[in-house]
């Protein structure tokens, strides 16, 4: 099963059984009955319980909202910690190439390292806001050009 639920098959206006709003949405029953139990509303009296499929598609995009971090310019996200972090000591490493700039850093809590892809446009921003040494990926060696 995926880890995330889908929202393509639910329709708004019909209602499910916990089996068939798991088999729509692409989690098991026990996902279902967990969500229940943590708030998704249920048409009250109704056995077997019957989702409302607009509530179903409600109570999914709200728990995906709530893990939504947002990560300022100077920020890195830490997988380790699950937050948005500012690198150790403010310094940062800054690899550019084909057009694209990845920055790498240091979490400032944990010390694990963490990237961020960010746009060439934005690099002289960061350098405002962090110690950063900018290093040009070099370019594979052009072949020799004969001269007549």
């Amino acid at each position: 099963m995926p880890k995330n639920a889908r929202l393509t098959g639910i329709k708004a206006l019909r209602c499910y059984r916990v089996e068939e709003a798991a088999e729509v949405s692409g989690v098991s029953p026990r996902t279902i009955r967990n969500w229940i139990a943590d708030g998704l509303p249920v048409l009250d009296g109704e056995r077997p319980m019957l989702i409302r499929g607009d509530d179903l598609q409600d109570y999914i995009k709200g728990t995906r909202a709530s893990r939504k971090v947002s990560v300022a310019l100077g920020e890195f996200y830490c997988l380790a910690c699950r937050k948005a972090r500012k690198p150790a000591g403010g310094f940062a490493d800054c690899t550019i190439k084909d057009g694209r700039a990845m920055l790498t850093a240091l979490c400032e809590v944990c010390e694990i390292v963490v990237h961020k892809p960010v746009s060439v446009g934005r690099i002289r921003e960061i350098a405002r806001l962090l110690d950063l040494t900018t290093t040009p990926h070099p370019l594979p060696d052009a072949p020799a050009r004969k001269e007549a």
